[in-house]
């Protein structure tokens, strides 16, 4: 069995395997403690009922509205797309869905000020569909290229067939 996969009969200790898998952990651990520590100590400059109130809410919109919404996409583009488009597809979703949780604050005004027009000083709603629209773009040439090398790929390394005379 190789340091990579876990061991059924002992699943605590092979997770301790392979030695390197700790120069990962152990940082992702030591900054966890530190913001524990940092939030347990910061007295009353940190609400603690508002930064719960976020923390659970995140964890529970990402496992009840993200996560269904990833595995519904992926399902569909299991059924609807080629094999050589799909991890393309996968991308364009990924970096259109990143762009538009960044860009969604400035699409919905927070942070502007009534007769402070520098504040957000753009229309980000439009700014956001044209750079949607333009990964999208891309990402629907990458799934046609894809596509279309694989099927020549598959039609220059299949074996040839035999002759059959008339």
């Amino acid at each position: 069995m190789s340091g990579y996969t876990s061991d059924v009969s002992r699943p605590v200790t092979s997770a301790l395997n392979p030695w390197w898998r700790w120069l990962l952990l152990a940082p992702g651990l030591l900054a966890v403690a530190y913001g524990f520590y940092g939030l347990l100590t910061a007295g009353g400059r940190v609400p603690i009922g508002s930064w719960l109130t976020w923390f659970v809410g995140s964890a529970l919109v990402h496992d009840l509205v993200v996560a269904p919404l990833w595995i519904g996409l992926g399902w569909v583009a299991a059924k609807v797309l080629p094999r050589p488009a799909r991890g393309p597809a996968v991308v364009g979703a990924a970096v259109s869905g990143v762009l538009v949780v960044v860009a969604l604050p400035f699409v919905l005004g927070y942070g502007a000020q009534e007769g402070n027009d520098s504040l957000l000083p753009r229309d980000y709603g439009t700014t956001l569909l044209v750079v949607v629209g333009v990964v999208l773009a891309v990402t629907a040439a990458w799934c046609l290229v894809a596509t279309l090398r694989s099927a020549r790929t598959a039609s220059t390394t299949a074996a040839p067939r035999p002759r059959t005379r008339a």
